[in-house]
């Protein structure tokens, strides 16, 4: 059987959050194709990535070079292919090299939430974001999503056939089915100092996580949940001040724990012992900490919005994120009716059972497949 060499551009890194989560995921799951010899673009450093055990290639693309390579492209100015050796590549986030080569790549776009949300972003952040998926996706032999709902953005904006245009949602890492005794859960309840009773929200501060609608929803809910926690992760990103002055303004200051950074086992222990996960999100293509959520048995509260009824299916509720009544209405539901909440627990365990690792890499294996025969039919 031929080998075909597969390059992964594994630019992205821990601060980019679930761009970096689904790079993992898609990596992992490699190691279950068949037929393909691995080489991964990034850095050599990354323990994540070393642990894989694939080589890794230094590669790096920061903003000048990402400006270097498009303004060439729009000068027709051909730069050198730094994936010459390769015959097949796949980015999980997208990255301005692949306009500079030969070879047939696939490249996930995860949202259009400039579209949507254009408040979020800058002149110059749209017109950038416009300018790359337009240039990329032109060239693309196949575009990966993760949703129904992102195909058709995909195909309404950016005009791309469907046909070239694959849904394939990545399972999340598979550290959340790894048991952990109830003695190292307890000693991460003491040692991060979390509540009894708590809800969760693991996001980076950007203003489109949403967290000032919840913290709203949060304060009507203590006054009948009294002894009822909230706990946050994630960077401080632009819109933290402001949720701090929020919290301290409804006098929540003593009911909300803000973590920052937490390392894997911990946020293991977090989701075993959260009442639930509360994702007020406005706008997500496919949101991993439900996945996590899932994988730990912890009943799931989430906007309606976009994909995530797709996501969800029955595993949880869904509530609207631009309505504090409603996401408050959602929490006392898991709260006040716990039996039901465990049983939609139940069901997304039995949902999120089926995406495994080796499932998907049968998918990445079948796509690799399909563009390198491609690529050989037209020379």
């Amino acid at each position: 059987m031929k080998v075909t060499k597969l390059g992964v551009l594994a630019t992205a890194g821990p601060g980019n959050g679930g761009t970096y989560q689904y790079t993992l995921s898609m990596l992992d799951a490699l190691r279950y194709a068949s037929g393909i010899a691995v080489t991964l673009y990034g850095d050599p450093q990354n323990p994540d990535c070393q642990k894989l055990g694939f080589p890794i290639v230094g590669f790096r693309e920061p903003y000048e070079k990402q400006l270097r390579a498009l303004a060439a492209d729009r000068l027709h100015i051909g730069l050198g292919d730094p994936f010459a050796s390769e015959d097949v590549l796949l980015a999980p986030i997208y990255s301005l090299s692949l306009l500079h080569t030969s070879k047939p790549f696939a490249y996930t776009l995860h949202d259009l939430q400039q579209l949507y949300y254009p408040q979020n972003f800058s002149s110059f952040q749209r017109l950038w974001r416009h300018q790359i998926y337009t240039r990329v996706s032109a060239r693309a032999a196949r575009i990966i999503c993760e949703s129904e709902y992102v195909k058709a953005d995909i195909h309404r904006f950016y005009h791309v056939a469907s046909e070239r245009i694959v849904v394939m949602p990545a399972p999340p890492q598979g550290a959340f089915q790894t048991r952990q005794s109830d003695q190292e859960v307890e000693e991460a309840r003491g040692r991060l100092q979390l509540p009894q009773r708590f809800l969760f929200y693991p996001a980076h501060f950007w203003h489109h996580k949403n967290h000032l609608r919840l913290i709203e929803a949060f304060r009507e809910v203590v006054r009948e949940v009294p002894d009822l926690g909230l706990v946050l992760t994630g960077k401080e990103q632009e819109g933290f001040a402001t949720a701090m002055q929020a919290i301290d303004a409804a006098g929540l200051r003593g009911k909300v724990v803000h973590l920052g950074y937490v390392t894997r086992d911990d946020i293991r222990a977090i989701y075993r012992l959260a009442t639930a996960l509360v994702m007020p999100s406005l706008f997500e293509s496919i949101s991993i900490p439900i996945y996590e959520a899932f994988q730990a048995g912890t009943p799931v509260a989430a906007s309606g919005i976009l994909a995530i009824p797709e996501q969800v299916g029955d595993g949880g509720l869904l509530f609207d994120p631009n309505s504090a009544q409603s996401i408050k209405s959602a929490i006392l539901e898991i709260i006040n009716d716990p039996a039901s909440a465990q049983a939609r627990a139940a069901r997304a365990r039995d949902r999120i059972a089926a995406m495994t690792p080796e499932s998907y890499g049968a998918q990445l294996e079948a796509l690799v497949a399909s563009m390198a025969a491609s690529h050989v039919a037209a020379r």
